[in-house]
């Protein structure tokens, strides 16, 4: 992994900006500061230019001679970010933390880690490093259930259980069997010591930076006390939401499938 910078959320949006990409550079504001009126867009990015001439990557001769005020590799970073066409999101919301892979070029791609929407940290690596990545962006410990668990559920039944309150609703759709029912209370013990939220894995393909995402896969998971808990969909299913307690060598599987699909993409 090759480390390229680190920076803060209004001074990327000013990169973004310059290079000529306002709307973007306006997403990545609101996203980490809220709506700004022009005036505050204003404010806020003159204060962040005086930043980047600290950091030295303001090019003031380029400025004075009319150009834009970045070195010729920095826009051609921000382009490569802004104008990448597939994503792995990689979100620990808990945490206040994310992680994005963008598609670069061949086998390179572009880790940008979001700390809390205020830090910005960017490095490049290759497929064949992003599983160990995954893993210790989760740090899951090893665990091999001693029980078998799992349940199915509808999925209305599955986009309620994002809600603590819908639980008996929940239970009234899903009508486990007392198996289930018993499994099912597993799970929802280990989601409330997560704060209510899956973890997921998902990959975009993006056409251009005018149009929105195509979400193309996702997949469901959550660190429980005897495993991890992995959410698969069957279809033809009548209840197609599969909900199953694994191990962490079938959650390492995981990971190592996300290379497979980013490796298709590279090639």
């Amino acid at each position: 992994m090759n480390f390229v910078m680190k920076c803060s959320t209004e001074e990327l949006a000013l990169l973004v900006s310059l290079t000529g990409y306002p709307n973007v550079a306006k997403g990545i504001l609101e996203t980490g500061l809220g709506t700004k009126t022009q005036q505050e867009w204003d404010a806020v990015m003159e204060a962040t230019a005086h930043q980047l001439m600290v950091k030295d990557l303001w090019v003031e001769v380029a400025e004075r001679n009319g150009d834009i005020p970045l070195s010729e590799e920095m826009q051609m970073f921000i382009k490569s970010y802004v104008e990448s066409n597939y994503m792995i999101r990689i979100p620990d919301a808990p945490n206040q933390h994310a992680a994005m892979l963008h598609h670069i070029q061949g086998d390179t791609w572009l880790l940008h880690s979001i700390d809390r929407d205020i830090i910005h940290e960017f490095a490049y690596m290759t497929v064949d490093e992003m599983p160990q990545m995954i893993k210790d962006y989760y740090a899951i410990s090893e665990k091999q259930p001693d029980v078998q668990r799992t349940f199915a559920l509808s999925d209305e039944a599955f986009d309620l259980l994002s809600v603590r309150d819908n639980v008996k609703k929940v239970q009234m759709l899903a009508d486990l069997a007392p198996e289930e029912e018993i499994h099912f209370q597993a799970f929802l013990t280990d989601l409330d010591h997560h704060a209510w939220t899956l973890h997921n894995i998902s990959f975009f393909h993006i056409p251009s930076i005018d149009k929105d995402p195509l979400l193309e896969n996702i997949t469901f998971f959550l660190p429980g006390s005897e495993g991890v808990w992995v959410v698969s969909y069957q279809d033809g299913e009548e209840l197609p939401v599969r909900v199953t307690l694994e191990s962490t060598e079938e959650w390492n599987a995981m990971a190592e499938g996300v290379a497979v699909v980013a490796k298709q993409v590279s090639e």
